[in-house]
C-alpha cells in the first residue's frame, strides 16, 4: 500500500471525524491495511497526520520566491494555492484549523504549514511598504483574501446540496483589490 494511499485515508478520516475521535483503526480500514501494519509504518497518530499534511501539501507547491511589483500577480499565485487546496482539502484544512486551539499534538503538526504564512505576510507586508495595499496587520489582509475560499469550501462541508462552482482566482483577486487599495 503507497504512503499517498495512507495519507489520503488519514486526511479523509479526520475531515469526517476529527483528530481526537478519529481512531487509527478507523484510518487503517480507511486506507485497506490493517491496524498493525499502521503502526509499524507510521508509530503513532500523531506521525501519521504529520507525515499526511507534509507529504500531501507538499504537492501544493506554493512558489512565492521574491515578491515582485506586481501585486496582482503575486496575489494570485497566493490565492490559486489556496483555492486547489481548499477544493481538494478543505475538510481537513477547516477541521485541524479548528482543533489545533484544543489539541497539542495538532498545534503541532500546523508548524510547518505556519511557516508557509509566514512566506505569505511577507509578500503581503512587500507590498503594503509599495502602497499597493492598505496598512494592517497581514493576517488580517490574508484572511480577507482568502476568506471567500475558505467559505466556500465551508459551505460545501455544511451543506450537501451546495452547488458552486470552484472560485476563480482572479475574480476573487481582482474583487479584493478593489476594496484593499489605498
Amino acid at each position: 500500500m503507497p504512503d499517498e494511499t495512507v495519507f489520503a485515508a488519514v486526511l479523509e478520516v479526520i475531515a469526517e471525524q476529527g483528530y481526537e475521535r478519529a481512531t487509527t483503526r478507523a484510518i487503517a480500514d480507511a486506507a485497506g491495511i490493517n491496524e498493525a501494519t499502521l503502526f509499524r509504518r507510521f508509530t503513532s497518530k500523531q506521525n501519521l497526520l504529520r507525515l499526511a499534511v507534509r507529504g500531501n501539501f507538499a504537492g501544493f507547491a506554493l512558489d512565492l520566491g521574491a515578491p515582485g511589483d506586481d501585486v496582482a500577480a503575486d496575489l494570485l499565485t497566493i490565492v490559486s494555492y489556496y483555492a486547489r487546496l481548499y477544493e481538494t482539502r478543505g475538510g481537513v484544512v477547516l477541521t485541524l484549523m479548528r482543533e489545533a486551539k484544543f489539541s497539542p499534538e495538532v498545534a503541532a503538526v500546523l508548524a510547518e504549514p505556519e511557516a508557509l504564512l509566514e512566506k505569505v505576510d511577507e509578500v503581503i507586508l512587500h507590498h503594503q511598504r509599495r502602497g499597493a495595499l492598505v496598512v494592517e496587520p497581514p493576517r488580517h489582509t490574508f484572511f480577507a483574501l482568502v476568506g471567500p475560499l475558505m467559505m466556500r469550501s465551508l459551505a460545501r462541508r455544511v451543506d450537501q446540496r451546495a452547488t458552486q462552482k470552484p472560485a476563480d482566482p482572479e475574480a476573487v483577486v481582482r474583487r479584493f483589490l478593489d476594496g484593499h487599495r489605498p
